[in-house]
């Protein structure tokens, strides 16, 4: 256990390390100027898509869709690890969205999760900084009551392209939850292939201190017509830790995923 701690000690020491050096290393200019930072989104923590170099459309509408093994929420498994279907639309008015996100569980055939995130973003040279305010309600969950949190997420276009983000719960979860990640984009016989690093760390939420789990993630993605298609693989590393120890421990699984998406409206 001593030795896990102190290679979990060396690695966040190194992430850190990564994320502060890299503000001050200039950024190779992209081949392609609509790459975006691969950082995978959390089912029920909707977190900024990454940083477009190419300047936002006025109003656009989309929708996504996510096929996934199972329901992961920073490692921690909300579907008994069923499979599960998780939808998604957005609006976004220049520097303004709206998002709506469920998530439908394959086993129970019902949708347990509702979420309606409004964020604005707003970017500075190859800084993007995102305050958002998200809305969770959960039908079909005995004994999960609805909640709400506000965030402020930081991203920076450069080596590795750091990435942070906070979350306070003010409403049922009462705490904090935050992702600190790196990602890097590398060529592959498959395309380029996203390669990206995040850790979690809860500070009291629902009453749940520690880091609940680090993420290992690849992903890629394809063009089809007027849709994309992005297959992903991830690995949840966990350690005991805080309260994520004994009965609450969070057992290192893999996360298969599929998404679909299309922008059905964009001017």
């Amino acid at each position: 256990m001593r030795k896990s701690l102190y290679a979990f000690l060396l690695i966040l020491f190194g992430l850190s390390s990564l994320f502060f050096t890299s503000f001050s290393v200039a950024a190779e200019p992209s081949s392609n100027p609509d790459q975006m930072t691969a950082i995978q989104t959390q089912p029920g923590s909707k977190e900024p898509e990454g940083l477009e170099s190419t300047p936002p459309s006025v109003i656009a509408i989309g929708w996504d869709v996510t096929l996934a093994s199972k329901y992961l929420f920073q490692g921690v498994d909300y579907s008994d690890g069923n499979p599960v279907v998780q939808p998604e639309l957005t609006l976004t008015a220049k520097d303004f969205s709206a998002i709506l996100w469920s998530n439908y569980n394959l086993d129970t055939n019902k949708a347990n999760e509702f979420d309606l995130y409004l964020q604005y973003t707003w970017e500075i040279q190859d800084f993007s900084l995102t305050a958002g305010y998200a809305h969770y309600n959960y039908p079909h969950r005995e004994g999960w009551d609805p909640s709400q949190d506000v965030s402020i997420s930081i991203s920076y276009e450069a080596l590795l392209n750091p990435y942070l983000s906070i979350h306070y719960d003010f409403d049922a979860g009462e705490g904090i939850y935050s992702t600190l990640g790196i990602s890097h984009e590398v060529e592959s016989y498959l395309g380029p292939l996203s390669l990206g690093l995040n850790l979690f760390y809860q500070g009291n939420y629902y009453e749940n201190s520690g880091f609940p789990s680090m993420e290992f993630t690849v992903n890629t993605g394809y063009p089809m017509g007027s849709f994309s298609i992005t297959p992903s693989i991830s690995y949840f590393l966990s350690w005991d830790n805080g309260d994520f120890r004994d009965n609450n421990a969070v057992a290192d699984t893999w996360l298969f995923s599929i998404n679909v998406a299309q922008t059905v409206y964009k001017r």
